[in-house]
């Protein structure tokens, strides 16, 4: 099933989409670091090196290395006689601002998985990055997979116009020159733009048969801008897609976006 990329999104331009392991100074030891102390937020125990390994589907010889190298560093603690990691109070400090940043309670996180569950279609989380909308989290139904850090074009992508309809047009104009969109399109593009205001939400086609709905997170309660996006086969989306906007809407809701544990 294909992602949240459409073909025009209400919008001229197509679609271009980088995927993590293309950046030329890309450190993969650096991305599985930081995977290994991601799994320790989710498991939130001690884990052996042989479940690390099977979890992050990398090899037992790489594991060790890498996890001997966060000892090194100070960045995991080894308890010989368990043969368990354990991150370190060296991160104390980054775990205080996550948590005074995004909440305790991992609410972005749950939004994503009430809305899948209650769907079974594929829901992203993205976060605009440069002139790419860049997948922060996302959960999808069995069969092939994406990867967070999968960076979509935000001119022409769904969750890219969705975006852009947060914005002023003076910022739209100059992301668009930026981004080399021919002026003879912009009239084009603030009309898609307008249009997507007065609806709330952005919908379009991506590629194969599926149809994508996006809506942003309020931006008063979060520190970077987000978009809520959902992607399914298009006879479920398109005819139901009022409805659908309407539950991702109530999924914010519900979830109750804040910036801080007690929000």
């Amino acid at each position: 099933m294909s992602l949240i990329i459409a073909n025009t999104a209400r919008g001229p331009s197509p679609v271009r989409v980088k995927r993590p392991s293309e950046r030329k100074n890309l450190s993969r030891s650096a991305i599985r670091a930081l995977d290994v102390m991601e799994y320790f937020g989710q498991a939130r125990k001690p884990l052996r090196a042989i479940e690390i390994s099977k979890v992050l589907a990398m090899r037992p010889s790489t594991t060790d290395q890498l996890l001997k190298t966060m000892v090194d560093s100070a960045h995991l603690l080894f308890d010989a006689q368990t043969k368990t990691y354990r991150p370190s109070p060296r991160l104390a400090g980054l775990s205080l601002w996550v948590i005074e940043t995004y909440g305790a309670d991992e609410r972005l996180r749950r939004l994503v998985r009430d809305v899948h569950s209650r769907t079974g279609m594929v829901v992203t989380l993205t976060t605009p990055n440069d002139l790419y909308m860049q997948i922060l989290d996302l959960a999808t139904p069995p069969g092939p997979q994406t990867e967070r850090g999968l960076r979509i074009s935000v001119f022409g992508s769904v969750i890219g116009s969705a975006y852009l309809a947060t914005l002023q047009e003076s910022e739209i104009a100059r992301l668009a020159k930026r981004a080399r969109i021919p002026q003879t399109e912009m009239k084009r593009l603030l009309e898609a733009v307008r249009e997507i205001r007065r609806d709330g939400y952005a919908d379009g086609p991506t590629t194969g048969k599926v149809w994508s709905i996006a809506v942003p997170l309020p931006s008063d309660r979060l520190p970077v801008p987000m978009v809520l996006g959902l992607a399914g086969e298009s006879d479920r989306v398109r005819p139901n897609r009022e409805a659908l906007q309407q539950s991702l809407r109530q999924a914010i809701n519900r979830i109750a976006i804040g910036t801080g544990p007690g929000a």
